[in-house]
């Protein structure tokens, strides 16, 4: 019994201080603590808010408190408007050529689903004069 109660003394000491250690150890160290560099910080300040009314345009200015920008980006302003039409025209061509491409292949025979004819469970149980009709064997 008596080396029962000293191994059981000399194992909560090794308990203890293995215990305390994991406890006093920090976790909380960062790159900053350690020496390394803090990460970048924002680079601007914020707007103060307006004091008098707003002009009529401000719809057409995004202003997310930081660096107002107008909403319309003008950034092709090399492209004359009869050229734009012309490419929004050929988008729009485009788009119907390939419909008309995939229209003329006739998709809805090459689907492997059951067609709409077959959507009816079977023929409709009364007949003209309102009689249930008799179910036949087939």
């Amino acid at each position: 019994m008596s080396s029962l109660s000293k191994a059981a003394r000399q194992l909560v000491p090794a308990v203890t201080r293995r215990s305390s250690a994991v406890a006093s150890q920090k976790f909380t160290t960062s790159a900053v603590t350690r020496g390394g560099a803090t990460p970048p910080l924002a680079p601007f300040a914020r707007i103060p808010v307006e004091s008098e009314k707003l002009p009529e345009q401000y719809d057409a200015i995004w202003d997310d408190g930081v660096a107002p920008e107008v909403t319309l980006d003008f950034d092709c302003q090399h492209i004359d408007s009869g050229t734009g039409f012309l490419m929004w025209l050929g988008g729009l061509g485009f788009f119907t050529a390939l419909y008309q491409g995939i229209k003329a292949t006739d998709p809805s025979s090459k689907n492997p689903a059951v067609n709409r004819k077959m959507n009816e469970v079977g023929e409709w149980p009364i007949d003209e004069s309102g009689q249930w009709r008799a179910l036949s064997k087939a």
